[in-house]
């Protein structure tokens, strides 16, 4: 017999023990018709992946700024990656690498907030989530986006990116002054773990859709903490039932999240690893009709103060490994020509190695990479010095990258949204990069 006990609702919704809803209905009450079928997978290196030992090798400056690791070529003339990016310099003529990232902010929360929101109005300091913050791209997504049935407009996975603190909860990835009602739908869970059962989308043997159907009374068995935290709130639970519902009983993302159904030898080619297979999962829920999916790779390595090269070592394979097959089978079933894969950290590493073999935060130049849509194939865009320290050419703001993701998805940069005074605020500050659209 099916049962969908109230945790087991919580947990779809993805509601905080502190008691904030934190998943979207799907259903927000502004929703509008607005965009076009376009889709986007935003990767998140939080901790500051380093520049000068993936994306923009120095190669002829000494080993006190290049390291250990030496470059490699690409399928792109004159263009070189440091050598742990073996897979992803054979996809490099599919996607656009921009080397002239900067912003101001060194802290790694402040850093993820401008890479997620655009918005530099905040400290370069150690912060929770506030409600007035402006929000992630997922929960202006739906805002703006009406959402399929049975399936959400924005996903997170594998689990939130979170910080010390009494909530946890880091900035920046929330539905901000938006409210919680707009959160992404977050699925956590290691899918490369044999147990993987995300939310419990399985039906019991024996249990249809129709059967459960009749027993939808079963989803208002809600006591009397979640009747406390609905009168609190003011976040209507009947329609996070309702959501959840429609994603079981509907199909789509239970199939999508049901990695047996893929080849092996594509699990394989992803990497049978926590971000191998939540990229397959990625492409997976793309397939299924989510138009943003967010991976937030969180597990503090890419924070590299010290064996930055002995760490690379162990976390970058699996890292390019997975990305490059991402691109690769996006391009091969025809969905790179609608889906935009942005790649990115909240800033780089220092030029020069420190005493203890790691580099320290720097904003100045850092890279990101974007592939899909109409980014240019094979592409550079701008430049660094010599160094790997400043940037020389054509520099690019979080805003900017935003600004560009936001017109792939058939909106305006200056689509406006209010926060919870009223006042309006353009989704991004940014301006669309239009030198790498083709």
């Amino acid at each position: 017999m099916f049962k969908l006990n109230r945790r087991e609702l919580l947990r779809i919704g993805a509601i905080s023990v502190l008691g904030t809803a934190a998943g979207g209905t799907w259903r927000a009450s502004g929703a509008k018709p607005m965009g076009n079928s376009n889709q986007a997978i935003f990767i998140m290196l939080q901790g500051g992946p380093s520049h000068l030992d993936l994306w923009d090798p120095k190669p002829q400056a000494g080993r006190e700024i290049r390291g250990p690791f030496d470059s490699i070529s690409t399928l792109l003339p004159g263009v070189r990656f440091g050598e742990l990016m073996k897979h992803t310099a054979l996809i490099a003529d599919k996607i656009t690498v921009i080397r002239s990232m900067s912003h101001q902010f060194t802290n790694h929360i402040a850093g993820t907030y401008v890479t997620m929101t655009g918005s530099n109005n905040q400290p370069d300091q150690d912060r929770e989530a506030d409600p007035n913050d402006f929000p992630g791209p997922g929960a202006i997504l739906n805002q703006q986006q009406m959402a399929i049935h049975g399936v959400p407009p924005s996903v997170s996975l594998p689990n939130w990116l979170s910080i010390p603190g009494p909530s946890n909860r880091m900035p920046g990835q929330y539905g901000g002054f938006l409210g919680s009602i707009n959160d992404p739908f977050v699925i956590e869970g290691d899918p490369s773990s044999k147990d993987y059962n995300p939310l419990s989308l399985k039906l019991s043997d024996g249990m249809t859709a129709g059967r459960l159907s009749d027993r939808i009374s079963l989803l208002g068995q809600m006591d009397a903490a979640a009747r406390r935290l609905e009168k609190q709130h003011g976040e209507k639970l009947d329609a996070l039932r309702q959501s959840a519902f429609e994603m079981i009983v509907d199909g789509r993302v239970r199939r999508a999240l049901d990695l047996e159904r893929e080849p092996a030898s594509v699990r394989d080619r992803y990497g049978r690893t926590k971000i191998g297979q939540s990229l397959l999962l990625a492409r997976r829920l793309i397939e299924a009709g989510v138009r943003f999916v967010s991976y937030n790779d969180f597990n503090q390595r890419w924070d590299t103060h010290g064996s930055i090269f002995n760490t690379y070592r162990d976390i970058v394979p699996p890292m390019e490994q997975a990305y490059a097959a991402l691109v690769a089978d996006l391009a091969e079933r025809g969905l790179l020509d609608t889906t935009m894969v942005v790649n990115a950290g909240e800033f780089g590493r220092t030029p020069v190695v420190n005493k203890d073999a790691g580099r320290d935060h720097w904003p100045n130049v850092y890279s990101v990479a974007l592939a899909g849509g109409n980014v240019k194939r094979g592409f550079v865009h701008g430049a660094s010095d010599n160094k790997g320290g400043e940037v020389t050419d054509s520099p690019v703001h979080p805003a900017d990258v935003l600004a560009t993701l936001w017109h792939h998805l058939g909106f305006s940069p200056q689509t406006t949204i209010q926060d919870r005074l009223g006042r309006p605020h353009w989704i991004s500050e940014g301006k669309i990069i239009e030198a790498i659209l083709s």
